[in-house]
Formats: structure tokens, C-alpha cells, sequence
């Protein structure tokens, strides 16, 4: 066996100390490297969320604040309104209203008295469409053709705002009243200033009440008593008032 010359030695000594490297680096340096990133990322985070957390107990008075100002808006919205009422308290409340402007109460009838919708105004559109005051039978049948388009396209708008409309406590009465006119339109006007209730529908008709005449023939007199209308509206005489109420009515 021939002795290893100086240069194989040394080469050999390099080898081993290339593959000492290797092996300390892929067994020690690169789990080191691996576990020193691990540790690194969840320092990181911790510290990320120590800064959320100290932000978030710094705007704590300002959210109790801002939350405590809401609340008290809240509660100065619903003042006006009255809290949800049986059936019997809603025929207080409007009996007692009517009283008070001098109408005597003779029909209540509660329709409904749940959640439900709340109807908003929409924009009118006449069916016929406008029409042009001066241009020929072509123009006409365009516009009248674009007339029916949009109506169509607000039909299908207005469906769809009816879909998500919003919900409220509420409660419409069907009552029929009598009384004068000029007190009803006290009434009209007193409702009106009333953010907790609208008038949706009335009706006014003159009271059937007993009237009676003489017919004299000769030497006979002839006293005749039979029910009929009073001939008069918008005067002093009583009027019967169909009236429809629709009240809004809140959680408390």
C-alpha cells in the first residue's frame, strides 16, 4: 500500500472539514435559523396585538361616550311615541283624542295591531303619460312608448322597496265619529303636529237624523215625522266622519 503523498493529506483534511461544515450547518445552523424565525413571527404578532389592545382600551371613554350620547338620542326619538299598547290601550288613546276636540266616538274597529311595514310617499306617474301639446302622431307614439317604460321600471323599483321596507309597531283603527266639521279639521291639524300617528283615509257624510213636516188639507193638519240627512255640510249640524288611524308605536 503506497503512503499518502503531502498533497493527498491535505486535500483529504479539506474535504473533512468541508463536510464538518455541511453537516453542523444543515443539523444545527438551519433548525437554529428555523426556530429564530418562529420565535421572531410570534413576537411580532404579540407585539401587534399589544398594540391593538392598548389601542383599543385607549378609545374605550370615547366609545362609552359616543355610545351614551347615542343612547340618549335614542331615547329623545322615542319621547313623542307611545310605548307598545294593547288593543285596549289603543281605543284609549283614541277615544280620549277625539274627545278632546269635541268628536263623539260611535264605531272603533282595530284592523291590525303587529309589526308591519311602514308606507312612504313615491313619486306619482300618470298612466296616460305626458302628451305633447303640438308634434305628429310619431312623436306622440314615442313618447307615450317611453311613458310606459318608466312606469314599469318604478312598478318594479317600488316592489322592491316595498320588499325591505321598514318594520314598525303599528297599529290602524277604523273609527266612525260625529261631530262638527270644523272640529274635525281641528282635529286633522292636531294629528298632524303628532309624530306618533297619521290619518290615512276619512270620509265625511251629513247625519241622518229625524226630521219632521205639516201638510195641512182643508181643516186638517197633518204632522208627518221621518229621518233624513241634513242637507248642509261645512256648517254648524253634525257630520258623520269615517276617519282611518294609523299609529306608530315603540319598544320602551
Amino acid at each position: 500500500m503506497n503512503k499518502l503523498s503531502r498533497r493527498e493529506k491535505v486535500l483529504i483534511y479539506i474535504l473533512g472539514c468541508i463536510l464538518i461544515g455541511l453537516f453542523g450547518l444543515y443539523f444545527v445552523v438551519m433548525p437554529s435559523y428555523a426556530s429564530f424565525r418562529v420565535v421572531n413571527d410570534q413576537v411580532a404578532e404579540a407585539r401587534f396585538t399589544q398594540q391593538s389592545m392598548e389601542m383599543a382600551i385607549d378609545g374605550i371613554p370615547a366609545s362609552m361616550q359616543a355610545k351614551d350620547e347615542a343612547n340618549a338620542k335614542l331615547v329623545g326619538l322615542k319621547t313623542p311615541f307611545s310605548p307598545k299598547l294593547p288593543n285596549e290601550g289603543v281605543d284609549s288613546l283614541l277615544t280620549q283624542l277625539c274627545l278632546g276636540y269635541s268628536l263623539s266616538p260611535t264605531l272603533l274597529a282595530i284592523e291590525s295591531n303587529q309589526l308591519q311595514g311602514v308606507s312612504t310617499f313615491t313619486e306619482y306617474y300618470s298612466e296616460n303619460g305626458a302628451s305633447a301639446a303640438v308634434g305628429t302622431a310619431t312623436t306622440e307614439t314615442t313618447e307615450t312608448t317611453e311613458t310606459t317604460e318608466t312606469t314599469e321600471t318604478t312598478e318594479n323599483t317600488n316592489n322592491a322597496d316595498i320588499t325591505s321596507e321598514t318594520q314598525a309597531l303599528t297599529s290602524v283603527v277604523r273609527m266612525e265619529l260625529t261631530g262638527t266639521q270644523a272640529n274635525f279639521y281641528r282635529l286633522l291639524d292636531g294629528v298632524a303636529a303628532r309624530p306618533d300617528m297619521i290619518v290615512s283615509a276619512f270620509s265625511i257624510e251629513p247625519e241622518e237624523v229625524p226630521q219632521s213636516s205639516t201638510t195641512t188639507s182643508g181643516n186638517t193638519t197633518t204632522n208627518v215625522s221621518y229621518s233624513g240627512y241634513v242637507p248642509k255640510l261645512n256648517g254648524s249640524s253634525n257630520v258623520v266622519i269615517g276617519v282611518t288611524f294609523t299609529v306608530y308605536m315603540v319598544e320602551k
